[in-house]
């Protein structure tokens, strides 16, 4: 077994450790919705350790921040539970056997993400884990830094981690090992700097709800023009809309309109419009794949105004990475 990053840490702190394991679940209800927790051991023997390499010192979650913890179970368990409304939970198994399921369907990866009141089930098999605890609020702050306003959505991680990650995975790995040198501590700084490179670097590799906004950044539009266009935009987006009435709505004529979201977006209004709609699509059918909402694909596109099906698969397919029949099933 390899050697555990806080085992001669002179700053890492011990959350729970023992072999009590109905203080385990109790811990786990301090960090998760706790009527949503249950621990289940087939064989309740063995030992457990979680312990603390950086963030707030206290159970629970830091909605501005980020915390990593490292998890260790000499025992197979089962761990039932609902994530808290505030916070993201990235889960790298570095050692032993889990399985997890994800809103009721199994995430064939060693490695997940879960986000606000996402529903879980996990069965470990003597498992040594690094859990990445994220602030929804830290997620969406930075997503404000990075489109300029703030996300009108509550972002969305695709559970499914896969290979493609490991780059990331392998910098998850060096920030717990320098967190647990103490060299963040004394260099408050660096550790910010650090935080910021997982952060982004998360959130531009691991696709997400929001994903295609990231992969168009703009500057935010500075005319009140184009602004009045795009709330038009996200408020009629399940209707038929014209450049006609996108450039009434901006009080602009459309060659005025048509040049200014050139000039300040980089693409036409029709365009843009084109773009709310794929997010309202890809919102639709991650709560399908959940199982808080019913229909198909299709249903789903004819009711954004997408009727060419084939022309509708491509341009998701551009900004999520992804077909929609894949995000509707939850995977990669």
């Amino acid at each position: 077994m390899r050697r555990r990053f806080s085992e001669g840490s002179p700053i890492a702190s011990t959350v729970v450790t023992g072999d009590d394991f109905g203080e385990l679940e109790h811990t786990f209800q301090a960090f998760l919705a706790p009527d949503s927790v249950k621990l289940h051991t087939p064989a309740p023997t063995g030992t457990f350790d979680i312990s603390q390499l950086s963030g707030l010192r206290i159970p629970g979650i830091d909605p501005g921040g980020l915390s990593v913890y490292e998890l260790t179970l000499d025992s197979d368990v089962v761990l039932q539970g609902e994530e808290t409304s505030d916070a993201y939970t990235v889960v790298v198994t570095i050692g032993g056997r889990s399985q997890v399921r994800i809103d009721g369907e199994i995430v064939p990866s060693r490695h997940v993400v879960t986000g606000p009141e996402t529903r879980f089930q996990t069965r470990y098999d003597h498992p040594d884990i690094l859990l990445l605890r994220m602030g929804k609020q830290l997620v969406a702050d930075t997503m404000r830094e990075r489109l300029g306003e703030a996300p009108t959505a509550t972002l969305r991680f695709d559970p499914l981690m896969t290979s493609g990650m490991d780059q990331w995975v392998t910098l998850l790995h060096t920030f717990s090992e320098t967190a647990a040198s103490g060299l963040f501590d004394r260099s408050p700084l660096a550790a910010s700097h650090f935080e910021k490179l997982l952060l982004h670097g998360l959130l531009d590799t691991q696709p997400h709800s929001l994903s295609g906004d990231l992969a168009e950044e703009r500057p935010r539009p500075r005319s009140t023009a184009v602004r009045r266009a795009m709330t038009y935009c996200e408020e009629h987006a399940a209707e038929p809309v014209s450049i006609g009435e996108l450039a009434m709505a901006a009080r602009i004529s459309v060659r005025a309109l048509q040049l200014a979201f050139r000039t300040e977006l980089g693409l036409t209004p029709m365009e843009y419009l084109r773009r709310v709609r794929l997010d309202h699509v890809h919102q639709d059918l991650l709560a399908i794949a959940r199982g808080r909402a019913e229909g198909t694909v299709t249903d789903v596109a004819l009711r954004w105004g997408f009727t060419h099906l084939g022309r509708f698969s491509g341009l998701y397919r551009d900004a999520y990475g992804k077909l929609p029949s894949e995000t509707a099933r939850l995977t990669a």
